[in-house]
C-alpha cells in the first residue's frame, strides 16, 4: 500500500470527528506529504524521507513560494505521525518513520499581534455596523466563526455571560455561504464571562437591533463570506479615517488579531493561564501557555529596554 492510499483510509476516520475547517487543514497537510512520499510504499519510507520533505518545506512552501511557517511544519509532521500510527494499528507496518523527527528551530513563526492601545481605542470609539462585533471579539475573545452565528439569545446581559455553542464554517459545496454547526472549533461550546463595560455596549446595541444576529448583514441575515469581507474592509477604512488615527499608521486588523488582543488583556490583567484557556476555548492549555510565554518574553524585553534607557540617560551620561 502506498502512503497516499493509507492517508485516504485515515482521513475517512476523521471525517465525522473534526470540524470542517480542521478537515480541510488535514487535507492540506496530506497534500504536502503526498507531494513527496505519496507514491512510496509505506513499508519503504524511512526517517530520512520525512527529514527530507520537512527540510524542503522549510526552504519553500510550494503553495506560497515562501518558507513554510514553523506551525505548518509541526502540523505536517503531526499528520504524518498519526497516519503512520494508523498504519501500525492496521498491521501494515511495524515502525513509524515520522516519530521523533525534528522541525527546524529557524523556521519562521506565524505572525500574530495584539492591537496597540491606539487601535483598541479606535475599535471602541469608531461608529460602524461592525463595531459591536469587533468589541465582542476583542473583549470576549470570540473567533470570527463564533461571532457570525451569535444571536442576542446567546447573551445573558443580567448574568454578564455569552454562551458560545455554535460556529460558522465556509460551506463545502457553496464557498460563499457559511454553514452553522453545533459546537466550536475545539469543543462543544463554552460560556464566557464578560465585563460590565462590554455588557453596557451590547445592551445599547440590542435596543436598536433589527436582526437576531449580533453582527449581521445590512438586510439582517447572517453574513455570507463576501458580505463579511465587504463589511470588514469598510470597517478598516473607517478606522483609518477616524479622528485620532492621523497620528498613527493603522496596520491590518483581523478578527484573529482582536482575539489575540483579548488573550493579551487577560495576561495583563493577571488572569491565570488555566482560566484564560477556558475563556478562549483552547482545547489544549499548551496553546494558552505558548501565548503567555510569548508575552512574558516581550515583557522582559521591554523591562530591559527601560533599564537600558535609564542607564544611558542617568548613569553613564551623568557628569563625573
Amino acid at each position: 500500500m502506498t502512503f497516499e492510499e493509507l492517508s485516504v483510509l485515515w482521513l475517512k476516520t476523521r471525517k465525522n470527528k473534526v470540524s470542517f475547517s480542521q478537515y480541510k487543514n488535514l487535507r492540506c497537510y496530506i497534500n504536502h506529504l503526498n507531494r513527496y512520499i505519496g507514491e512510496m510504499d509505506v513499508e519503504s519510507i524511512k526517517p530520512m524521507d520525512i527529514d527530507a520533505l520537512l527540510d524542503t518545506l522549510t526552504d519553500q512552501n510550494p503553495n506560497t513560494g515562501r518558507p513554510a511557517s514553523r506551525q505548518t511544519l509541526v502540523d505536517v509532521r503531526s499528520t504524518a505521525n498519526r497516519i503512520f500510527e494508523y498504519g501500525i494499528d492496521l498491521e501494515l507496518i511495524t515502525r513509524n518513520p515520522a516519530r521523533g523527527r525534528e522541525v527546524s528551530r529557524y523556521a519562521p513563526r506565524r505572525y500574530r499581534r495584539a492591537l496597540t492601545a491606539t487601535e483598541q481605542g479606535l475599535i471602541i470609539s469608531t461608529p460602524h455596523r461592525a463595531r459591536v462585533g469587533a468589541l465582542v471579539m476583542m473583549l470576549a475573545g470570540l473567533r470570527r466563526g463564533e461571532l457570525i452565528p451569535l444571536t442576542w439569545d446567546d447573551i445573558d446581559l443580567d448574568a454578564l455571560k455569552i454562551s458560545v455553542t455554535k460556529s460558522a464554517e465556509i460551506g463545502e459545496k457553496n464557498k460563499n455561504q457559511f454553514e452553522v454547526k453545533q459546537g466550536t472549533k475545539t469543543s462543544w461550546g463554552r460560556v464566557v464571562d464578560i465585563t460590565l463595560d462590554l455588557a453596557l455596549e451590547l445592551q445599547k446595541a440590542k435596543a436598536v437591533a433589527v436582526s437576531k444576529y449580533v453582527c449581521s448583514r445590512v438586510d439582517g441575515k447572517m453574513h455570507s463570506v463576501v458580505s463579511w469581507r465587504r463589511m470588514w474592509n469598510s470597517y478598516h477604512t473607517a478606522l483609518c479615517k477616524a479622528p485620532g488615527a492621523e497620528s498613527t499608521n493603522i496596520q491590518e486588523i483581523t478578527a484573529h488579531y482582536l482575539r489575540h488582543t483579548y488573550a493579551t488583556l487577560l495576561y495583563l490583567s493577571g488572569v491565570d493561564v488555566l482560566t484564560a484557556a477556558k475563556l478562549l476555548g483552547h482545547s489544549n492549555v499548551k496553546t494558552t501557555i505558548s501565548i503567555y510565554t510569548h508575552l512574558d518574553d516581550l515583557t522582559k524585553s521591554k523591562s530591559v529596554d527601560k533599564l537600558d534607557s535609564y542607564l544611558s540617560s542617568s548613569l553613564f551620561r551623568a557628569p563625573a
